[in-house]
């Protein structure tokens, strides 16, 4: 295993086992599978159900109020996981979580984008938008988003602004990124839990993934999936607003649905509810 740090970022490359770095002591408990430049753009609207398209690249980003810290020193509203990348011609299944009470609408007009992102009705409660659209150009593209009154926010990039990264046709990784955030997700009882959003991917067999994991939390929150090989030591942020950010890349082989958890203790403050409930601190990786 090879870890590079720079700028606050671990980069990791992942062979079929990894050994869990040090961040405290963590679960033993492993997991299991379960069976089983001239851009022209077509693009569909917003779905209200995920696609379907077995074909298609997925996207998720994560819009969380007052989260991240600007440097004006101020927590403002932001895409956590904004800047992404997508490969030309191919379908992209993008899914928007958003956990503000105001409707947003992300526009890239070079590349054909207009999204209309829904607002959560109640706090901890995400909204979810789903959008389809084919990249045709390789290039870099901005997109960003309105509609909030966050006036500061609107005119920054990595907030409410950001960046879409089209790839060649020949590049055949997958890019997927998960957002922590501790006592931020509504749970069915009621309470905020902690959780990674989303708790739930899919991805393609036999293509390269390289999973990029933004922790909001103070704590560490390690991802673990033993039946596919990946293991990853995320630790906590070193400050209020400012994400740490892990990566990993992992290929996953075989069609199946195989279980994720986190592998430290966590949700303290609900008797660790969060870690045996999907979509908070475990969760299934769905291989296409």
């Amino acid at each position: 295993m090879k870890r590079v740090w720079k700028k606050g970022l671990l980069a990791l490359t992942v062979t079929s086992s990894l050994a869990l770095a040090a961040c405290g002591a963590q679960s033993s408990a492993p997991a299991v599978q379960n069976p089983a430049s001239q851009p022209n753009t077509t693009a569909t609207r917003d779905q209200s159900t995920q696609g379907t398209n077995t074909s298609a690249q997925h996207v998720y980003l994560v819009v969380e109020p007052g989260a991240k810290l600007g440097s004006d020193h101020v927590k403002h509203d932001a895409f956590i996981n904004g800047d992404f990348t997508v490969v030309a011609g191919k379908p992209v299944d993008l899914t928007v979580y958003n956990y503000e009470q105001t409707p947003l609408t992300m526009k890239a007009a070079d590349l054909g984008l207009n999204v209309n992102i829904k607002a959560s009705t109640t706090k901890g409660d995400p909204a979810v938008t789903n959008y389809s659209f084919i990249p045709q150009s390789p290039g870099t593209y901005t997109w960003v988003a309105s509609g909030d009154r966050d006036q500061w926010a609107a005119k920054q990039k990595g907030f409410l602004q950001g960046t879409v990264t089209v790839t060649p046709p020949s590049d055949n990784t997958q890019h997927i990124s998960l957002v922590i955030n501790p006592n931020y997700k509504l749970g069915p009882d009621g309470k905020l839990h902690d959780a990674y959003t989303p708790g739930d991917i899919t991805v393609k067999a036999g293509q390269p993934v390289e999973l990029t994991i933004y922790n909001l939390g103070k704590k560490g929150h390690p991802f673990i999936s033993s039946a596919l090989g990946v293991n990853v030591p995320v630790q906590g942020s070193q400050g209020t607003g400012e994400p740490a950010v892990f990566k990993t890349t992992f290929t996953p082989q075989k069609p199946g649905k195989y279980t994720w958890i986190c592998g430290l203790p966590c949700d303290g403050e609900n008797n660790q509810w969060a870690m045996s409930h999907d979509n908070y601190m475990m969760g299934y990786i769905t291989v296409q």
